[in-house]
C-alpha cells in the first residue's frame, strides 16, 4: 500500500483512531478550510461571477474525495435525457488524462478515463474533456447545441451557475472522519450541503446512514429548500467476459456459474475495498487483490506483469484455474495494452464486474428536471433563472 493509499484510508477511519502521523495534517486542513471558505465568500457575495449557461446545467458532485458513483449516475441521467427526446452534452475535467484537452470529445481514454467510459456507455450523448469548463460549455452549445447539459464531478465548480445540484453520498462511508483535506476526505465542509437541490446516497445504503444525512439536511439547510434524499443502491449483476465487449447488447454471465473459479482481483479506483467485498459477497475466493492508485495509467509492463501472475497461479492450480476481474472503469485503460500474446492469455479468463444503478433515467426527468422551478422545455435558446443556492 502506497502512502496516498494509505492516506485516503485514514480519511474514513474514526477521530478516535487518529494517529500522530495524521494529526500533522490537521493545521493544514485549517488553512486549506479558510481558503475555501475565503472562495466561498467571494462566490455568495458575487466578488466572483458566476457564468449563466444558455441552457440548463445539471452538476452531478460530491463533498469528498473518493469515489461514490458520479459515473454510473451521469450514466443513467444522460440515457434518461436522451429517451426523453432531449440532446445532451456532458461536460468532464478529464481527470488523470494521460494527454489533457483544453476542448475535445471523449474518444480516447487518455483524454480522461470516466469521460471515455460515459462516452462509450452513452454514445448518443457528446461527452467533451476540458479543464476550464466555462469555455467548454460556451464552445459545445455553439458545436453540438445541446437541450440540457450534465456537468461531471461540479459541485465545487461555483464558476458555472446550473439548474439542479446534485449531490452525491457514499452511504457506507459518508463523511469519513469530518475533517477537510489533507486531514479527512472533504473539499469543503459539510454546512455545504445546502447548495445541493438532490442528494443521492449512493453504494452501500442503510438506515443508519439515511438517518445521519437526514440530521444534517435538518441541521444545515433552509427548511424551505430541504434537498429531497433519495437512496440510490447499486446492485451487482454477474460478470462480464472481454470477449463479450465488441457486442454492447451483451448480458453478464451469473456469478454462480463461475464460483468454482478464485479470482484475481485488479482495480485502480478510490474505492478498492468496496470492489472487492461486492466480488467476495458473491461467494467469491479471492486469490490476489492487486490494486493502484485511483485513476491510473496503465502501462504495457502493468498489463504484462498482471498477466504473469494470472499465468502462475494457473500454472500452480490446474484444476481451478483462476479468473482475472477488473471495474469497467479500468478496463479501457488496459484492453489497448492487450498484445496478441498477452491477450491470448486471457482472452477467455478476463472479466468486468457489472453493477446495475436502481435509477430510471426517464423517470427522473418526469418526477425532477420537469419540476424544477422556471422549467421549460429545453432548448438551446431557453435560459433558466433559478440559480446554485
Amino acid at each position: 500500500m502506497n502512502f496516498k493509499t494509505w492516506i485516503a484510508k485514514q480519511h474514513y477511519l474514526p477521530k478516535s483512531q487518529v494517529n500522530w502521523v495524521m494529526s500533522v495534517f490537521f493545521p493544514l486542513a485549517r488553512l486549506y478550510g479558510l481558503a475555501i471558505q475565503l472562495r466561498l465568500w467571494a462566490y455568495r457575495f458575487k466578488w466572483l461571477k458566476s457564468y449563466e449557461s444558455k441552457v440548463p446545467v445539471i452538476s452531478v458532485g460530491n463533498l469528498t474525495t473518493g469515489g461514490t458513483g458520479k459515473t454510473p449516475i451521469v450514466v443513467e441521467l444522460a440515457k434518461g435525457l436522451i429517451k426523453a427526446g432531449k440532446t445532451v452534452v456532458i461536460l468532464s475535467r478529464g481527470y488523470g488524462a494521460r494527454q489533457p484537452k483544453d476542448y475535445s470529445r471523449a474518444i480516447d481514454p487518455n483524454y480522461g478515463d470516466e469521460a471515455y467510459m460515459i462516452q462509450e456507455q452513452v454514445p448518443e450523448a457528446t461527452v467533451i474533456v476540458g479543464r476550464d469548463r466555462v469555455l467548454t460549455l460556451q464552445r459545445a452549445i455553439h458545436d453540438y447545441r445541446p437541450d440540457y447539459v450534465l456537468l461531471d464531478d461540479g459541485f465545487q465548480y461555483l464558476k458555472l451557475n446550473r439548474a439542479m445540484n446534485i449531490l452525491l453520498i457514499d452511504g457506507e462511508r459518508l463523511f469519513g472522519n469530518g475533517e477537510l483535506l489533507p486531514a479527512g476526505p472533504l473539499r469543503e465542509p459539510i454546512n455545504e450541503i445546502k447548495r445541493a437541490s438532490l442528494i443521492f446516497l449512493t453504494n452501500t445504503v442503510t438506515q443508519d446512514a439515511l438517518r445521519q444525512v437526514e440530521a444534517w439536511v435538518d441541521f444545515y439547510c433552509d427548511p424551505k429548500q430541504k434537498p429531497q434524499i433519495l437512496p440510490m443502491a447499486f446492485q451487482m449483476t454477474g460478470l462480464r467476459p472481454i470477449a463479450d465487449f465488441k457486442s454492447l447488447q451483451s448480458h453478464p454471465i451469473p456469478f454462480q456459474d463461475l464460483l468454482h473459479r478464485p479470482v484475481i482481483a485488479f482495480s485502480g479506483i478510490a474505492n478498492p475495498e468496496l470492489f472487492e467485498q461486492g466480488l467476495e459477497a458473491q461467494g467469491f475466493k479471492l486469490l490476489k487483490r492487486l490494486r493502484f492508485e485511483d485513476h491510473h495509467p496503465y502501462s504495457a509492463q502493468d498489463v504484462a506483469n498482471i498477466v504473469s501472475i494470472f499465468q502462475q497461479y494457473a500454472a500452480e492450480n490446474p484444476d481451478h484455474k483462476p479468473i482475472l476481474v477488473t471495474t469497467e472503469k479500468d478496463l479501457p485503460k488496459v484492453r489497448p495494452w492487450l498484445t496478441k500474446e498477452t491477450q491470448q492469455a486471457v482472452y477467455q479468463d478476463l472479466y468486468t464486474l457489472q453493477r446495475h444503478l436502481n435509477l430510471d433515467g426517464h423517470w427522473f426527468y418526469d418526477e425532477f428536471i420537469t419540476q424544477i422551478p422556471g422549467f421549460v422545455q429545453a432548448s438551446p435558446h431557453a435560459h433558466f433563472s433559478r440559480h446554485s443556492r
